[in-house]
């Protein structure tokens, strides 16, 4: 396989060839290792679990079965310093759809569970939603965005911690992540993803690093209408789940638009959806994920009603 020039995405194609092998403390029909870069705050990015299982699944199923769902919860931080070890169950393979299960362990403790689903591809009526897409790519680099975010609270993070390097992602109108609010912002987001470099010809790979990048950016325009930011001292916030699902072919090393936004946000978990859009037009993908966002007792907590 022809590696990219970049040596961030070579280093996560490298960490999705999983290593197969043949026997494990835990059940399953399949079982895989993966490693983690080192992590700035410790624990395992969860956009590499999700990819990696779905590596994992995808390495049991036939190539000509496509996959079209993913949904996984993130059950503990996972620790960079040590392997994970992928077990894949081989839940039905039939006609049309094969079904697959995936839970990643650390030592004796799981950390995330996936489900994911497959099938052989139909001519069938088609139709979507569609989007105005801008002419050309534009916006703030995200990692630009946490970087300041970051020295505004008086810390400091460095590009080589971040996960999204593999991927490029340009935000429109920038992203602030530490300032609140005026409570004129919709919860919103549009931006840009595209691979570093070019990529092999290989839908499933595709799939995978679009699911790794979309971990980035999915919640944060619920916190738009807020009076603080997910990066403010007082707010906590962790992935839950996610689910995507895959509509048809794409390349993630051409440019995707995602459009997000946040229906709402209760009981401290926000809830975050976003289309991916390739250039043509074409609704390519679309996730949903559900991220703990939690104010620290005395913090407070405002938020406009919206009708």
């Amino acid at each position: 396989m022809l590696l990219p020039d970049d040596e961030t995405l070579r280093d996560l194609l490298s960490r999705l060839d999983l290593e197969s092998v043949s026997t494990s403390p835990h059940d399953g029909d399949d079982f895989y290792v993966g490693t983690s870069p080192p992590a700035g705050n410790g624990r395992i990015y969860g956009g590499l679990v999700f990819a990696q299982s779905m590596r994992a699944a995808q390495a049991t199923v036939a190539p000509e079965r496509v996959a079209h769902s993913a949904h996984a919860y993130f059950l503990r931080p996972g620790d960079p310093e040590q392997p994970i070890e992928y077990a894949v169950d081989r839940i039905r393979d039939g006609g049309t759809f094969t079904t697959r299960r995936v839970v990643a362990h650390q030592g004796e403790r799981a950390i995330f569970n996936l489900s994911m689903s497959f099938q052989v591809p139909e001519e069938a009526p088609s139709r979507q939603i569609d989007v105005e897409i801008p002419a050309e790519p534009r916006g703030e680099a995200y990692e630009e965005g946490i970087v300041r975010g970051a020295a505004a609270l008086g810390g400091s993070i460095t590009r080589e911690q971040l996960g999204s390097l593999p991927v490029q992602i340009l935000v429109e109108d920038g992203l602030d992540m530490t300032a609140g609010s005026t409570g004129d912002r919709e919860p919103e987001l549009r931006a840009w993803f595209k691979a570093v470099g070019p990529l092999p010809d290989e839908q499933a790979l595709h799939q995978a690093i679009l699911a790794y990048a979309s971990d980035q950016t999915i919640v944060v325009a619920a916190q738009h209408p807020m009076p603080w930011g997910i990066m403010d001292p007082n707010t906590q916030s962790a992935s839950l789940d996610h689910a995507i699902w895959f509509h048809d072919e794409f390349r993630i090393d051409e440019w995707i638009y995602a459009v997000h936004d946040s229906p709402v946000l209760k009981g401290s978990r926000a809830l975050g959806r976003v289309l991916f859009y390739a250039r043509d037009g074409r609704l390519v993908a679309s996730a949903v994920q559900e991220g703990l966002m939690r104010r620290r007792e005395g913090a407070g907590l405002k938020m406009r009603s919206r009708g």
